[in-house]
């Protein structure tokens, strides 16, 4: 009878330390062999410590669902990459297999199709597929340029500006040049590659360096072919074609799976090849994706370009290494202590990448360098100061306080945010500058600036058009940042919302 007794103890503190362990758990409804537990996904549902079938396959699709998230922000580089080059053939009118063009893009309609372009200096750039191409020669000229060529992740793999001239022949992955080359090889481990310059300066020698520069292939050396330059303008047909902005649906996907097809895979992104493969995307097949597969990859993009607005628009301290300008602007830097090279000795940066690529597009060194009076600085403001949308119908102020601390210039520049393009507006007017002529300053130095459908009467001159039903944000450019940028010691103001 005692050993009975005991036993019958030791079973009952068994059953109350189970009890206590699905309490733990989360589960309820031992007695019978059916347990719950709670998650941030909702209930699951287990018999004994076995989880149900039904179950399972809810976690299966959250898996699937979560990868196909997670591989949207992984691809915002690429993609955006790979759209500039597409976007750049139906633009140009070419066919795959031409040989690139460099096209000239400068003011208000010569921009556009760029996601956040500058309108303020002119842009000379060209797009190359290296397999098609093979190795490529560019002839970089003297003089006061700034620019860079990146390769399909928007990594810098040449800074261009050094103001003397420069005999570049930028090779893909795999294949063979001459190694006596009498000029700077630039090894790409991507065959896709863009390169371009900003001519920085005005007047006749600062108008001759938009179209100074020389390329072609290296098979072409003995007698190379004139260039072609390309001055862009807009056409009607042209109205939905962008530049960069990575496109939404299954159009996300399709430019993800040319770049897989076309591309060598890097070390890094192997489990994320595993997770395409998965959703139907694999190198050497085609993409013909299951019911189930377009459901998830649909879902996925969705929920990523969400994420990817969230990281890049309300940049916080616990994710960036730096992010806020000053402790209370209401203005974030751009790159948030991005490194352009990304991988670094301990680990490669993907929040960075995933908000600035979403926003922007090509990174160079000078964009991060400090150094007084040189390079370019960037931050940008994306609600007003009582932390709403920027919207298109409200009119809003921004007092910008006395020397800007820019050695060249600066410019405020606004934005849509749903392609991320300089604003189309009645006055095809995007920006204000310190060049600009219409700008009116305050007597101690400073300027506000005007937002808004309507301009302020007698503040036309410095005022911004805006669109009912489009919320926007802006970018203040800062070229040739001084120290008191580095410093944040020059105060920068919240966008005020007109009473």
């Amino acid at each position: 009878m005692i050993k009975t007794h005991y036993a019958k103890l030791a079973l009952s503190a068994f059953a109350v330390s189970i009890l206590a362990s699905c309490a733990n758990l989360g589960m309820t409804g031992v007695a019978d062999g059916n347990n719950s537990e709670q998650t941030y996904l909702g209930q699951i549902n287990y018999q004994d410590q076995t989880i149900t079938k039904a179950s399972a396959k809810k976690l299966n699709r959250e898996i699937d669902l979560q990868r196909a998230s997670q591989l949207t922000l992984w691809a915002m580089p690429m993609v955006g990459m790979y759209q500039s080059y597409n976007s750049t053939i139906a633009l140009f009118d070419l066919q795959e297999g031409d040989a690139p063009i460099i096209g000239l893009h400068e003011g208000y309609d010569g921009v556009y199709p760029f996601l956040t372009a500058n309108v303020t200096t002119p842009y000379t750039i060209s797009l190359v597929d290296l397999s098609e191409t093979g190795p490529y020669v560019v002839n970089i000229p003297a003089g006061s340029i700034f620019g860079v060529a990146n390769n399909a992740w928007q990594e810098p793999i040449k800074e261009i500006g050094s103001g003397n001239k420069e005999t570049l022949l930028f090779v893909g992955p795999g294949q063979e040049y001459p190694k006596d080359f009498d000029g700077e090889v630039i090894q790409s481990d991507t065959n896709q590659i863009l390169y371009f310059y900003r001519v920085l300066g005005v007047g006749a020698e600062a108008e001759k360096l938009k179209t100074a520069v020389t390329a072609y292939k290296l098979s072409d050396v003995a007698n190379p072919p004139q260039v072609k330059f390309v001055i862009y303008k807009p056409k009607a047909s042209d109205a939905d074609v962008t530049i960069a902005t990575q496109p939404r649906g299954m159009a996300y996907w399709e430019v993800v799976n040319q770049y897989i097809q076309n591309e060598p895979m890097a070390d890094r992104d192997r489990f994320f090849y595993a997770w395409l493969k998965d959703l139907g995307i694999e190198k050497g097949k085609a993409f013909n994706p299951t019911p189930y597969q377009k459901e998830i990859l649909l879902e996925g993009v969705n929920t990523g370009m969400a994420m990817a607005q969230s990281l890049a628009f309300n940049k916080t301290k616990k994710k960036f290494s730096s992010s806020l300008y000053g402790s209370d602007s209401g203005w974030e830097g751009v790159l948030a202590g991005m490194d352009p090279k990304i991988d670094l000795d301990t680990y490669s940066m993907i929040n960075e990448r995933t908000a600035y690529t979403y926003e922007a597009v090509t990174t160079s060194a000078g964009m991060i360098v400090e150094n007084p009076g040189h390079g370019s600085a960037y931050i940008g403001s994306y609600y007003d100061a009582d932390g709403n949308a920027l919207m298109g119908g409200k009119n809003y102020t921004l007092h910008i306080e006395p020397n800007p601390p820019a050695a060249n210039f600066w410019s405020i520049t606004v934005y849509d945010i749903k392609n991320r393009l300089i604003i189309r507006n009645e006055i095809k007017r995007s920006d204000l500058s310190s060049r600009s002529e219409s700008l009116v300053m305050n007597s101690d130095g400073s300027v506000d600036l005007y937002f808004g459908p309507e301009a302020p009467e007698g503040k036309e001159g410095n005022w911004i058009q805006s669109n009912d039903g489009e919320s926007y944000f802006m970018y203040l450019r800062l070229y040739g940042p001084e120290q008191e940028y580095f410093d944040q010691t020059y105060p920068m103001n919240k966008i005020d919302k007109t009473k």
